[in-house]
């Protein structure tokens, strides 16, 4: 494998992490104001996403 296809490997981890967190933000304050229900039972596993995108090790091609 390649160095330049490891290259962003982290800065998209953390760019999916933060616009599924932006998601979630969204959808908790759907969720508290019109649809209090879904917008929190959606807004969870989003949140639950972005956290798994945060904390996700590098894949083992990248890691030497």
């Amino acid at each position: 494998m390649k160095h330049s296809d490891c290259l962003f490997e982290r800065a998209s981890n953390v760019g999916v992490a933060l616009f599924l967190l932006i998601m979630a933000a969204g959808l908790s304050i759907i969720g508290v104001t019109v649809l209090p229900v879904l917008g929190i039972f959606l807004a969870i596993p989003v949140l639950i996403g972005s956290v798994a995108f945060l904390i996700a090790p590098r894949s083992k091609e990248c890691r030497l």
